[in-house]
């Protein structure tokens, strides 16, 4: 499934969300398109919009559901809505795009 669809390997790429974590989102949020239009939605804060994946229910091996979680979901919002493409992933997980962005205002 992740092999065919463009959109499945990009959440894949990004370091640390497993491939049940991908189709997760891809169940709710089927395009890219359809994500970023609600991550460039200027009426939610930027609060909700990194937890928009949170409670996002992921298969679990033994059949429970378990949730994306708020590490996984602000991993996903932050990678996908960074401005600069030469910081290194760690540093944007850990806000430093953000950041840089906005003081340098």
């Amino acid at each position: 499934m992740i092999k065919k669809s463009p959109w499945l390997k990009a959440l894949v790429a990004i370091p640390k969300v497993q491939p049940r974590f991908a189709i997760a989102i891809w169940k709710k949020y089927p395009t890219m398109k359809s994500l970023l239009h609600v991550y460039m939605d200027p009426s939610k804060s930027v609060h909700e919009k990194e937890f928009l994946l949170k409670d996002l229910k992921v298969e679990n091996m033994l059949g429970d559901d378990r949730k994306l979680g708020e590490i996984c979901s602000r991993r996903v919002y932050r990678i996908l809505m960074a401005q600069c493409g030469s910081i290194k992933t760690d540093d944007i997980e850990s806000g430093a795009d953000f950041f840089s962005q906005h003081s340098a205002e």
